[in-house]
C-alpha cells in the first residue's frame, strides 16, 4: 500500500476506534483504499465518514428533536464547522469533535447569540431547484413589480412594471415584497408563502400567471438578503414553485470585493500614461478597486495581436485607439464605477508633464516610452509631486516599480542591468519596431505590483518607500 494510502488509513482507523471507546457503535465500515465510507452510531448521533474523510469532516445527524437552526442543513446535517476549519482538520482529534457536537447543541439551545448572518436559506429549503439563475439589480420599493428576461442560464431584471397579459416578447412577470426577520430558517414553500404579508394577492397573481418570479427580501441578523422563487416554465401551464439562487447586480454588491481602500479610492483620479499591455492591466486594476476617475493616455492603435497580453481581448474593438478600447472595456464590465476619459495624443510637452502632475491626484507612467518617462520623472523631482512608473524589461525577467521621488525621502531602487536577449527579434507587418517577447504572465504580475503601490500611494500606506523590483534568477 502506497504511503498515502497508509496514511488516510491509519486516520481513519484512529477515528473510528476512538469513537468506539467513547460507546459509539461501529453499524458498517466498507472503506478501502484512500475511500472513507464508514458509519458509527450511539443512542442519539450517526456519524457518518464521507469519501473525502479525513480532508472533509464527518456528517453528524442527531435523533433528538432540537429548536430549527440556521446550523443544520435541510437534510438535518448539523454544521460544525465553517470553510476555514479545513486547514486545520480539527476534526481528526476524537475527543475534540465530540466536544464541538456538544457546543453545537448549547449554542442551539441558547439561539446562537453571537451567530453571523449567512444569508443562504436556499440551502434550507425542501423544494425543487430552478436551474437558472435569477439576476436583479436595485430593490427600492418595499414591495414593486418588475419585468424579466429569461436569458440562458439566468432569468434576468429588465426594469420596474408589470409584464402585460399576452406578452409575445418572453417576458416573465415579477415581484417583489419583504417576509422582515427571520429567527430560524423556513422549510418549504408553506413556510415561505406563510410569511408574505400581502399572500392572497400573491397566490392569486401567481394562479393567474401574472407572477412568475417572486423575490422575498428578508432580514437576519441586521443583514439584508434575497431569495428567489420562481414557477413553472413560460409557455406551460406548470406552477411548482422552484428556489433559486439569485445574485445581485447593484455597484453596491459590485464594490463588496473591491478591497477595504475602495471607499477612499472613489474620491481619487489617477492619469494613466500607456494603455498598452501593461497599461491596460493597471487601468482595470484600478477600476476593480473602486477608483473615482480615471484618465488614459494612449494614441496607439489595437492590433490583433496585441490582445495577447492585452486586457482588451474583443476583436470588434480592433482599429480602436488603445485609450478608448480599454475605456469601452471598461465601461461594458460590470464593476466598473469609474468616470473614465481619454486623451489619444503624443505627451510631448515638459510643461504640460508638469501640470499633469499638479492636476491629478497620482499619474501613472505605463508608456514603456524612455523620452516619456524621463519627461515626467524629471518634472516629478523638479516639482515635489509623486508619480508612478511601471516596466516590464529583460523580456519579463524583471518586472519594477518605481515612486518617484521615493516616501520619507528614501533612496531610488537601484537601476536595472539589461541583459542580453535570448530570443529573436520579432516582427509584425505595419510596426516599425520589433515586438517585445514579454510573456503575458510578467504582463500581469507587473500589473499588479503597480496597482498595489498605486493604491498605497493614494491612501498614504505605501508597501515600500521606493516601490519595487522583481528578478528571476
Amino acid at each position: 500500500m502506497p504511503a498515502w494510502e497508509e496514511e488516510i488509513a491509519y486516520l481513519r482507523e484512529t477515528f473510528i476506534n476512538g469513537l468506539v471507546g467513547r460507546g459509539y457503535r461501529l453499524v458498517s465500515d466498507t472503506s478501502k483504499g484512500i475511500v472513507s465510507n464508514a458509519t458509527l452510531s450511539n443512542s442519539h448521533l450517526t456519524i457518518a465518514l464521507p469519501p473525502g474523510f479525513p480532508y472533509l469532516p464527518p456528517i453528524v445527524t442527531t435523533r433528538r428533536k432540537v429548536l430549527s437552526t440556521w446550523h443544520q442543513d435541510a437534510n438535518g446535517t448539523l454544521c460544525l464547522y465553517t470553510r476555514t476549519d479545513r486547514d486545520t482538520q480539527p476534526w481528526l482529534d476524537p475527543k475534540a469533535f465530540l466536544d464541538r457536537i456538544e457546543l453545537w447543541f448549547t449554542t442551539n439551545a441558547d439561539g446562537w447569540p453571537e451567530d453571523t448572518p449567512v444569508l443562504d436559506i436556499e440551502a434550507y429549503l425542501d423544494m425543487p431547484v430552478e436551474p437558472r439563475v435569477v439576476i436583479y439589480s436595485e430593490l427600492n420599493e418595499p414591495r414593486q413589480h418588475l419585468r424579466f428576461r429569461p436569458d440562458g442560464l439566468t432569468i434576468r431584471d429588465a426594469g420596474a412594471g408589470k409584464v402585460p397579459k399576452n406578452s409575445t416578447k418572453g417576458m416573465l412577470g415579477g415581484y417583489v415584497t419583504d417576509i422582515g426577520h427571520l429567527p430560524s430558517p423556513p422549510k418549504n414553500w408553506n413556510d415561505l408563502i406563510a410569511l408574505v404579508p400581502n399572500r392572497q394577492q400573491v397566490e392569486n397573481a401567481i394562479k393567474r400567471r401574472r407572477i412568475q418570479v417572486l423575490l422575498l427580501r428578508y432580514q437576519r441578523s441586521g443583514q439584508a438578503g434575497v431569495l428567489a422563487v420562481t414557477f413553472g416554465t413560460l409557455g406551460t401551464e406548470d406552477r411548482t414553485p422552484r428556489v433559486a439562487l439569485s445574485a445581485s447586480a447593484d455597484r453596491a454588491t459590485m464594490k463588496l470585493r473591491a478591497g477595504p481602500d475602495s471607499v477612499a479610492l472613489t474620491t481619487k483620479h489617477v492619469y494613466v500614461v500607456g494603455a498598452g499591455a501593461l497599461g491596460s492591466f493597471i487601468c482595470d486594476g484600478l477600476s476593480r478597486a473602486g477608483l473615482g476617475k480615471l484618465t488614459i493616455r494612449d494614441g496607439d492603435i489595437l492590433r490583433p495581436g496585441n490582445t495577447t497580453r492585452h486586457f482588451v481581448t474583443e476583436d470588434h474593438r480592433y482599429g480602436k485607439r488603445k485609450a478608448q478600447a480599454v475605456k469601452d472595456e471598461l465601461l461594458a464590465r460590470p464593476y466598473n464605477n469609474a468616470d473614465l476619459f481619454t486623451d489619444e495624443t503624443p505627451l510631448t510637452d515638459p510643461q504640460q508633464a508638469f501640470d499633469l502632475l499638479a492636476e491629478y491626484d497620482l499619474v501613472v507612467d505605463a508608456s514603456a516610452d524612455g523620452a516619456v518617462t524621463s519627461m515626467l520623472e524629471d518634472a516629478a523631482r523638479s516639482s515635489g509631486r509623486r508619480m508612478v512608473t511601471v516596466c516590464v524589461q529583460n523580456e519579463g525577467r524583471t518586472r519594477r516599480v518605481d515612486v518617484i521621488p521615493p516616501h520619507g525621502g528614501a533612496p531610488s531602487l537601484p537601476t536595472t542591468k539589461q541583459h542580453p536577449s535570448t530570443s529573436p527579434e520579432a516582427f509584425e507587418a505595419g510596426c516599425g519596431e520589433p515586438i517585445s517577447v514579454t510573456p503575458p504572465h510578467a504582463v500581469a504580475e507587473t500589473a499588479a505590483m503597480a496597482v498595489r503601490h498605486i493604491i498605497g500611494t493614494l491612501t498614504g500606506r505605501p508597501p515600500t518607500p521606493a516601490g519595487e523590483k522583481r528578478e528571476d534568477p
